[in-house]
This record gives C-alpha cells, structure tokens and sequence, in this order.
C-alpha cells in the first residue's frame, strides 16, 4: 500500500547555499553521504546548471532562484509519471501564494505542458527538471528568474525570458524595490523557497498517497486549471524516438485539446485525427499563426527553450 499521510513532514530542512555547480548534483551528493531526506537545497548561483536533455540552464549570481527537493519515493519507477507535472502544480501554488495576484492577464504565471513556468503572454520565468538516483531517490530541480532582464553569458539578453522583479517585472510594483545589479530582495527568495519546498511536499505525498494515480490525487484537475497551453496551437517536435536511418519522425501540428489521465497532451490533428505526446518540444503558436505552419512557421513561434 502507499503512503496515507499528505501532509508534510516537520521540519523540513533547507540548506541554502551560496554557489555550487548544480543544486541537482548537490543534493545526489549530500543524499549520498546521509542527509536526511527529504529535504531541499538552494543557491544563489549555478555554474554547471542543467534542464531537460542536459540543455544548459543559466543562473546568474543572485538574479535567480534555483532549488532542488529530494524525495524518497515508495512507488515503482512506472508509477511516478505525475511526477513531473506535479513539481510544475506545486511551482504555480508556491508562486501565487508569495505573491498574490500579478495583476494584467500577460503576467498571468501559468504552465506550458510539460512543466515550464510562463507567463499569459508566452515569456519564460522558469524551468522544472527531475530526476531519478538509485531505486528511489527522486530530483525536483526548479529555476526561477527573480530580477531581470535576463542575460546570456555575452551580455545579450534572453530572448522571451520574464521575471519577478526589475524592469518590465512579472510582480506589481517591484520595479523600483531592486536595481539592476543588486541583490533581489531576500525576503521574497526565502519565503519562496520555503513555499515551494512545502508546496512540493504536499504534492508528492498525495501521489504517494494515491499510488501514482494523478487523477485521485486531484493533481489532474490543478494542473489542468493553470495549463496555458491547452486551447492553443501547437507545434510538437517527438523527442527519444527514431524512425529508419536514425531519423527523427516529423512534427505534429493542431490543437491542444485536454490532458489525459497519463499526464499526456492530447492533441487534434488536421483531418480529424488525435493523438497523445508522452515526450516533446511544444511550441506555442500565436493566435493569428498557422495551424499547419509553413517553411516560415518559426515568425509565428513564440521564443522558449531557453535557460533562464
């Protein structure tokens, strides 16, 4: 049988750091040497960040969040599939209840499927990235632009990249609490992060609880409600999977239409046909794109993808 308690347990240790190569690794290591878990671990910057498929995830000093809880997990391998949609449900409740209502629809925070933080108007604020150690140990990494604008290594912004506070901010009113180059207010990093490492206890225990069952857990239904990719058209490039010769199969192109009780995006394809994305790039199009784009289809794409 699987867990029964859905609360989280007391207390939940936090070990903030200052700098380390990966919140990820960090925490494998200090699991490893017998840190009690579960637990979460943070820093102020990240020099070997990473989100999916190794793609680099940049953390510039004290301008991001970036946490990992470990979790100890009951379930089987094949039973963790709400897994990752769950760590995106809890991002979004631990976001909202720091900061309150963000004010005009574009600074709506809500989740591009799988589990990327965006915002109303396709900007990226954060990423989500999990990972399995041994039999049981699970990573949930999560990266959050505080203060922006975001910069890549080069001093160039990020294209599509949103954040908190600064200049053109997600939150009312935090243009003038931090200037560029300073220190985001601390306040909001730790009530933040102690936000989202309750809030990712509490999901989780209730998939423990309901032996992975998404739907029973009520993990479906919230993460239904903040899913801003259902109702719009996409672009779907499969990931993990190989056609003759090594070849990658085409995009898919049509309508997000619902979540399935697997965590899956079902999506109506031209003519009639649907079909259910287990792993994939999606891309939003804009409201005036193609459905089916054409060879000039990336006009039409909102940026994404990017470390932030």
């Amino acid at each position: 049988m699987g867990r029964t308690d859905t609360a989280p347990q007391e207390p939940l240790e936090i070990l903030r750091l200052d700098a380390v190569a990966s919140t990820q690794d960090e925490a494998a290591r200090r699991a490893a040497d017998g840190q009690q878990v579960p637990f979460a671990l943070t820093a102020r910057h990240q020099s070997g960040g990473r989100g999916r498929l190794g793609r680099p995830f940049t953390s510039p000093d004290g301008a991001s969040l970036a946490l990992t809880y470990v979790h100890r997990s009951r379930l089987a391998p094949d039973r963790r599939g709400w897994f990752s949609l769950a760590a995106g449900v809890a991002a979004i409740a631990a976001l909202g209840q720091v900061l309150g209502d963000t004010g005009a629809r574009q600074n709506r925070i809500g989740l591009k499927w799988p589990n990327d933080l965006h915002t109303g108007d396709g900007r990226k604020l954060g990423g989500i990235l999990v990972e399995a150690r041994g039999p049981d140990l699970v990573l949930l990494g999560i990266g959050v632009n505080l203060r922006g604008p975001v910069l890549q290594a080069d001093g160039r912004a990020v294209p599509g990249a949103a954040w908190l506070r600064g200049v053109d901010g997600v939150q009312p009113g935090g243009d003038e609490m931090t200037a560029v180059g300073r220190e985001p207010d601390g306040a909001l990093r730790e009530s933040l992060e102690s936000a989202l490492a309750t809030s990712l206890s509490t999901e989780l225990a209730r998939l423990e609880s309901a032996e992975g069952d998404g739907v029973s857990a009520g993990t479906h239904g919230r993460y239904t409600m903040t899913c801003l990719t259902l109702g719009r058209a996409v672009r779907v490039d499969p990931l993990g999977e190989t056609g003759t010769g090594g070849a990658h199969p085409p995009s898919l192109h049509g309508i997000a239409q619902a979540i399935d009780a697997h965590g899956r995006l079902v999506v109506d394809l031209a003519g009639g046909a649907r079909t259910a994305v287990d792993i994939g790039d999606v891309r939003h199009l804009r409201p005036d794109g193609p459905a089916r784009p054409t060879t000039q289809d990336a006009m039409g794409i909102e940026q994404e993808e990017h470390g932030t």
